[in-house]
């Protein structure tokens, strides 16, 4: 699966009046950038001829022309690589500021291009590590970062058979430490910022670091998942803008990596409030399975977060969703004794007669729970019928008397309905 970049900031809404345009504004910068596309343009043909002085003549005339790029989002610098340019121009570019992480289209920075070429060009792989200033906040990050093809510009470093190719066996390790030590400190950057649920640094990590939001930062988890089990909702909810704002939903929708819950589940299980209502605001999909099958709406009715049911339920889920045992989110609800979030899902369709896999209904639940006397009675009153039996033949009377018997062992009375 292609990683998806994050390297746009969120707009804020301006405040304030409008203020009135500059006469000659616009017209002045048009000309300016029709200026620098016609220099940038130049200086691409100049480097296809490894014509060294018209590169440092345009160069000259137009510094910022550098950082220019065409429709493919090639910069002069992927050119002079694709051009096979003598390592003198590349460092000349180099040294006027140019960004071996800056990424074309096809995702691939000056240092995959580098990486790429056959035959070997060490020299120039060796000058874009050196003199390169990776000033665009993911700096080496962009050595581990996967192409359109899904190719680090590591990986191209290498043959077919992994080795490293003819003339990278010495740099590439050097890469490989490099990657390491910028990967372990945005790391902790990033502990930092859900520590402190401080949004604004993780936002600028993230953007400025150009990082992929569903790839795994610490312990399996991505940042998302990492914000929410650390009690961040601020990040929590930054990050979620952020996925939205690339149209990147794999991330508020995939699984952590260790129990297969997805970021709505979580939020649901640690009853992060704000998290999970911007989750439900952006569409997520409600009704997907998790370990042992179970849903967002088991979890909200387990552990009895009313709200959570309701804005579920509103939200479009299944009332009578079902886990692996074939257990309701209204059985849930009755093992829990929660009666109000039982009369939701009874007016959202639930079935307070129900079965799992076994044949057992919510009242039977209820008994295995040793629910009191007020709930056994209120299920009857909501609908629960107590003249049926599970697939083993064992009767709702039968469950009471189990329920009575665990009672008496408690030393607690009996809960003598039937």
């Amino acid at each position: 699966m292609q990683a998806r970049r994050t390297t746009i900031e969120i707009p804020l809404m301006p405040t304030g009046p409008r203020p009135e345009p500059v006469p000659g504004a616009r017209s002045a910068s048009r000309a300016r950038s029709a200026s620098v596309h016609h220099a940038g343009r130049e200086l691409a043909l100049a480097l296809r001829r490894h014509d060294g002085a018209a590169v440092r003549e345009w160069l000259r005339r137009e510094p910022s022309v550098v950082d220019w790029h065409d429709e493919q989002r090639n910069t002069p610098l992927h050119t002079a690589i694709r051009s096979r340019c003598e390592p003198e121009l590349i460092n000349t570019l180099l040294a006027h500021g140019a960004d071996p992480a800056f990424a074309n289209r096809d995702g691939d920075t000056c240092m995959h291009l580098a990486l790429s070429l056959r035959p070997t060009m060490p020299a120039v792989v060796q000058s874009l590590f050196d003199q390169g200033r990776w000033r665009r906040g993911i700096g080496l990050g962009a050595l581990g970062k996967p192409n359109r093809d899904g190719r680090t510009a590591l990986e191209l470093g290498r043959d077919v058979g992994g080795a490293p190719a003819r003339g990278h066996a010495a740099i590439l390790p050097e890469l490989e430490l490099a990657l390491a030590n910028w990967m372990n400190a945005f790391v902790v950057s990033v502990l930092a910022a859900i520590h402190a649920d401080d949004a604004d640094a993780m936002r600028h990590l993230v953007t400025t670091g150009d990082w992929c939001l569903e790839m795994p930062v610490d312990d399996e988890l991505d940042l998302l998942q990492l914000a929410l089990q650390h009690n961040a909702p601020r990040v929590a909810c930054s990050i979620i803008d952020l996925a939205v704002a690339v149209d990147n939903p794999l991330v508020l929708e995939q699984p952590d990596a260790k129990l297969g819950m997805t970021p709505l589940m979580t939020a649901v299980a640690l009853g992060a409030g704000e998290p999970f209502a911007r989750l439900l605001l952006h569409g997520v999909p409600l009704d997907v399975h998790g370990p042992l099958g179970i849903a967002a709406l088991h979890l909200a009715a387990s552990s009895g977060q009313r709200y959570a049911v309701q804005q579920l339920l509103a939200a479009g889920a299944y009332p009578d969703i079902r886990n692996d045992i074939g257990a309701s989110p209204m059985m849930m609800a009755a093992a829990a004794g929660r009666l109000d979030i039982v009369r939701s899902l009874c007016d959202a369709g639930g079935k307070i007669n129900g079965r799992d896999a076994l044949g057992r209904t919510p009242l039977m639940y209820a008994y295995l729970s040793d629910q009191p006397k007020g709930v056994i009675s209120k299920l009857i009153m909501a609908g629960a019928r107590r003249d049926m039996a599970d697939d083993m033949g064992s009767t709702v009377k039968d469950y009471q008397f189990q329920s009575d018997r665990r009672r008496a062992a408690r030393g607690e009375g009996r809960c003598a309905i039937l």
